[in-house]
């Protein structure tokens, strides 16, 4: 059980929040899209949208840091009570 938290839960308590929202913000553009086909809103639906892929992809890096730095370290210190 403490293999399974320190090698899997602490990168996915942030990855998987992250990937559905990006999820719900892509249908929520494709809504928004075909809902109102005026030019200038789908330019800001657009920007909008890639904004928040960006601040979604700084959240999936600081996931991946974990991934790779802590969670390593975690389970090197696992490993010695195991």
């Amino acid at each position: 059980m403490l293999f399974i938290i320190t090698s899997l839960l602490f990168q996915n308590i942030l990855f998987i929040p992250c990937i559905v929202v990006l999820a719900v913000s892509g249908m929520k553009l494709y809504k928004s899209i075909i809902k109102d086909k005026r030019r200038e809103n789908i330019k800001i639906e657009i920007t909008r949208h890639t904004i928040f892929c960006g601040v979604i992809l700084i959240m999936l890096e600081v996931s991946a840091f974990i991934e790779v730095y802590i969670s390593t370290n975690l389970l090197q210190i696992c490993a010695k009570y195991l």
